[in-house]
């Protein structure tokens, strides 16, 4: 994939987690509807925004 079509899509995110947190995604996203982890961080940020724009009254 050229760094083109990276741009496109949007930013990719490194992050750094424990292994105890990392297994707890793990386990949980098997039990849940989420399919990848990526999933499941992008909506978790989603709902963690929605809640601090509340906070500022937007």
């Amino acid at each position: 994939m050229g760094e083109k079509n990276i741009k496109k899509r949007g930013k990719i995110w490194h992050l750094q987690v424990s292994d105890h947190l990392n297994t707890q995604l793990e386990e949980y996203i098997e039990l849940d509807s989420f399919s990848t982890k990526s999933e499941f961080i992008r909506e978790a940020v989603r709902e963690r925004l929605e809640i601090e724009k509340k906070k500022f009254g937007e």
